[in-house]
């Protein structure tokens, strides 16, 4: 069936005229404004905890809005409900959630949107109070522990037996926990390369220590960067 170009302006004229934007708007700008709050947590900054993520927060910030855009394009239509849930089928989320909270307040963000494009304004008021007080609690007594930083560290040198300069390397390196993730040996230029993870500072000079007496030349290390960059220590 063949539909016009006036039959089209003449559609979108009747859903401009149903579908106010001075209603619209403020739905809108409460969706987002509920993401925003909610998704950055702000009450984490006294208590000296680290906010979440910038890609977390941003994708909560855009399911917040789009919940409430769906809901106003559905409105009171199945047909509509039946065909945004088709469309839905196609879409794929390939990053999984490592936190089951992440996915908890995905939940919660996609309520509080519908209810904001719904219109349920003073719904969607006392459903953010509610959720922010729920994730304050839940902050408060989830304690952070630290977690070590450990810095990878590239370890190479020379030796006549490889095989057995690995080895001794190997074992000073086990002594102080230092963890060894790949080793690669050039038997033509003589040079054995280990890349390391060192628990705590200092534990790499304390391993290589014990390598003293062995036959190794040209002992040295460099950290390595979290873009690969190389920092030349000793």
């Amino acid at each position: 069936m063949e539909v016009s170009i006036p039959a089209l302006f003449e559609s979108a004229k009747a859903e401009m005229s149903s579908l106010s934007i001075t209603v619209m708007l403020p739905r809108m700008l409460a969706a987002a404004f509920i993401g925003t709050v909610l998704s950055l947590r702000p009450w984490r900054l006294p208590m000296r905890r680290a906010l979440p993520k910038a890609d977390m927060i941003q994708a909560q910030v855009l399911l917040c809005a789009a919940a409430a855009v769906i809901t106003a394009v559905i409105g009171d239509s199945v047909a509509k409900a039946f065909g945004l849930v088709g469309l839905g089928g196609f879409v794929r989320f390939r990053s999984g959630l490592k936190d089951p909270r992440d996915a908890a307040i995905l939940f919660l963000m996609i309520g509080l949107g519908m209810a904001c494009g719904h219109g349920s304004l003073g719904l969607a008021g006392v459903g953010t109070v509610f959720v922010a007080a729920l994730l304050f609690v839940l902050d408060l007594f989830n304690r952070e522990t630290p977690v070590a930083t450990r810095q990878r560290l590239l370890v190479s040198a020379q030796a006549d037996d490889l095989v057995g300069a690995e080895a001794s390397l190997r074992s000073a390196l086990r002594e102080r926990n230092v963890l060894v993730k790949s080793c690669a040996l050039d038997f033509d230029g003589r040079r054995l390369e280990l890349e390391v993870e060192e628990p705590v500072p200092g534990s790499l000079t304390a391993a290589l220590g014990r390598t003293e007496g062995t036959p190794l030349r040209g002992l040295r290390w460099t950290a390595v960067g979290p873009k690969g960059t190389r920092e030349e220590l000793t």
